[in-house]
This record gives C-alpha cells, structure tokens and sequence, in this order.
C-alpha cells in the first residue's frame, strides 16, 4: 500500500514532472562511427502540456464580451469522490475567474465566480457513457445535450443545474470530461446571463480542442502519473462502521445497513470515478425505515468509505480555494488526520469528510455528523 503523502495539491493540479531515462540495451557504434541516441523517456503531461491559458481564457468570456485572465484553482467539493481522480493515476486540472468559492453547499446571491476543469481518467473510454441532462434546466433560448465533433472525435454536451456545462468524450483509451461550473442557481445578474447553453459550449470549444488534441498526440509515457495502489474492497458495512456508536448518535435503539457501490448506480463519470476508486456507500435504515431519503430530496443519513484514499482529505485541506472548507477536530483523531465538516444554510444537511489511517471516509446526515464519525473512528480504534 502506497504512502498518503503521494496525493498531494501539487499532483492534483498536475504540476508534477515525472522525467528520466530508461535504461536499454548496450548500443553498437554503427560502421560510420556514429552511436544512435539513447531513447529518452518522454515526460509526463502537466496541466500546461494540454492547455495555454489562451484556450482556458475564452471559456470565461462574459455576454459583454469582457474577457478576465483565469487562475489555476480547484473548486471547493461537497463530495470525497470530485477529488479521486488523481488517485486512479489520471490528470485533474482547473481554472477560475471571479472569487474563490467558499461553502460549496451555499450559493449565496451575488456570487460571482466560475470554474472550469479538465478530468483525464487514463484506461476509461471503453467505460464511457455521456451524461444526460434533464428537462427541467434552462438557462435561455437554445439546445442542450447537442453531441459535438472536435478534431474528429465526437463528444456528448450538455448544460444543466448538477453538472454545469460539460464536454466529455473518449479520447484515447482516456474518459476526459470537461465541466464548466458556476452558481447556476443565481437567475439575475449571474456570471453568464445573457448567453445561451449552445453559446457558452460554443466557448468552450477551444480548450476541448486543445486538450483532445494534445492527448491524442502524446508520446508513450506522457500520460502516466502517479497513482495509488489500490485493493477492491469488500463493502462490508458493519466491518467498516460499527453499529452501535453510531445507532448512539443517530438516537436509535438499531438500524441496518444497505450497502451499495458505483457499479450499482447509473453510468456517469462521478460514478465510474468512485467505482474505479474501490468506494461504496452504506445507507442507515433505522426500524425498517430508510433513513437516507436522498432521493426524495429529504436529506437523512449515509456513509461513504474509501480504503486507501486517505491522501484525499490531505488535499482537501491544503489546496488553494479547498482551504476554505471549515476544518474541524474530531475526538479520537491523531496527527496527521484531518476532517472538514460542510453544512447548508437552508437545512440540517451536514456533509463531514474524514481520514483514519489510509482511509477516507465521507457522513451525509441531518443528524449530529461528528458524533457519526466519531464513532467510526472509535470502532476503528
């Protein structure tokens, strides 16, 4: 098992150089005299190697036609799962304009900021599927979910309320999936009022271009980064969380687990992301009543688990804009472990993420959220 301290701010913007020579067979001085070069391995793409600024710049272009200079950031996330990517060895990287998000369950009005990023999951097109966007989201006049062809490679698109505005394709034997994010919620005078989905996927071409392109014309070696070794869990559970700590603070006499993985749920690159990561989720079902009422947009309880992505929260904790997330100490807690607890304005809903060991752990409830954890850790202990 690989040490936590390989997922680190620095690999997950990709500023990471991964150079050297590879040792090869003894050379023979040809009749001329002359001796061939000795390959040199070829060195592995950083953010810059995909995209300049130039082909970030236009996706940020206002209906005014103003046109601010992006920073490299990474857009504060609610979930374990938004930042694993560079766990699986793939190539995360981002750009905003505007001011750093803080609380990503807040989206207070008059925010004005928007992100951009670029996801490269090496092994994930033949799991490919695109994500389709709802009926329900407008953001003006014109289409959305219109599939698009750049340097010959036929991508899905799409805008929407969850996932932004996205270009997502296979490209190589990669799943790239670019998601352009902002606070869609906001009606009167957000970031991009004025244009429509087809405009703002219109700009965002360029950079789709240049990150398709550069993957496809890669050399052998270019897109390899560090990743880490990772054994398929068994989704035990009661194993992994205990049971009575937590019955404790949920204020119940008993419950039972329901475990379920990605695999489980529908195609999307979130999902292909946490199933690739080995993640699985237990939701709380508290006398016969499922607790996790997610789906009926009623928040209850849920834990997610993720053996060996400890290094996730390190990165939660020390990456620009991430640094926003409120840290909080939890009982039973040592050095080196961190936990954010991120919690809405409007409700109960509470989402913590910890690590304990080499593992990461995420707690979804509107119950007390570091009484949960607290209690896993004590299991754990």
């Amino acid at each position: 098992m690989l040490r936590r301290s390989l997922i680190t701010p620095t690999v997950l913007l990709a500023i990471v150089v991964l150079s050297g020579c590879t040792a090869g067979p003894q050379v023979e001085t040809s009749a001329s005299g002359s001796v061939p070069p000795t390959p040199v391995a070829a060195s592995g793409y950083a953010c810059a190697d995909i995209a300049a600024l130039d082909d970030v710049a236009p996706v940020f272009v206002t209906a005014d036609g103003t046109a601010p200079t992006p920073v490299a950031a990474f857009q504060p996330a609610a979930n374990l799962t938004e930042y694993a990517v560079p766990a699986l060895g793939g190539l995360s990287c981002s750009w905003r304009v505007g001011p750093a998000v803080g609380n990503p369950m807040q989206n207070p009005v008059g925010s004005d900021w928007a992100y951009v990023s670029v996801e490269v999951v090496p092994g994930g097109a033949g799991s490919w599927a695109p994500y389709k966007v709802g009926d329900t989201f407008s953001l003006g006049d014109g289409s959305s979910g219109a599939p698009m062809t750049l340097v010959g490679i036929e991508a899905a698109t799409g805008c929407g309320v969850d996932s932004g505005c996205f270009i997502s394709a296979p490209v190589g034997d990669a799943w790239v999936e670019i998601v352009l994010s902002t606070n869609w919620n906001q009606r009167d005078g957000w970031y991009f009022s004025g244009l429509t989905p087809d405009a703002i996927l219109a700009q965002m071409e360029p950079l789709a271009a240049s990150v398709f392109t550069a993957l496809t014309d890669a050399q052998p070696g270019q897109l390899v980064w560090p990743a880490v070794e990772l054994v398929e869990p068994e989704p035990d559970c009661s194993r992994a969380l205990g049971s009575q700590g937590i019955a404790t603070a949920l204020g119940v006499d008993s419950f039972e687990y329901e475990a379920w993985s990605a695999a489980s749920g529908s195609t999307s690159f979130e999902n292909y992301v946490a199933q690739r990561a080995g993640v699985f989720r237990c939701g709380v079902r508290a006398d016969g009543v499922p607790v996790d009422l997610m789906a009926a947009g009623i928040p209850g309880t849920s834990v997610m688990v993720g053996y060996d992505l400890a290094g996730l929260v390190d990165t939660m904790v020390s990456t620009p804009d991430s640094q926003a997330l409120p840290t909080i100490a939890l009982e039973g807690a040592v050095e080196g472990e961190h936990a954010v607890q991120i919690c809405s304005d409007i409700g109960p809903l509470c989402i913590m993420i910890f690590s304990l060991g080499q593992s990461a752990y995420q707690v979804e409830s509107n119950s007390d959220t570091v009484a949960i954890a607290e209690a896993i850790i004590a299991h754990t202990r």
